[in-house]
């Protein structure tokens, strides 16, 4: 699964601090390639606490308002940028 374009940087939506590890990030899925949403993205420690709902990951309509074609997807911090680990409709 690819995220086009890549982002080098995510910033958390919440709470302003960089993803440097692993986050939330909205997309719109075309055709398994991902356009990424990143002014909506959201950190781990945010989407667990404070998205989320009692410890739980944080839904799509949560984090954004979602299009039919929009997906949640959860990313991991490589060396390239970030990795889809999973897909959340």
């Amino acid at each position: 699964m690819s995220i086009r374009p890549a982002p080098a940087s995510l910033t958390c939506a919440v709470c302003g601090d960089d993803v440097v590890d692993a986050g939330y990030l909205p997309a719109t899925d075309e055709n398994g390639r991902y356009r990424p949403r990143t002014d909506d993205a959201v950190c781990g420690t945010c989407g667990f606490n404070d998205v989320g709902t009692m410890g739980c990951a944080p839904d799509l309509d949560a984090v954004t308002d979602a299009g039919d074609d929009d997906v949640l997807l959860y990313v991991e911090r490589t060396a390239e940028g970030f990795d889809v680990v999973t897909v959340k409709r």
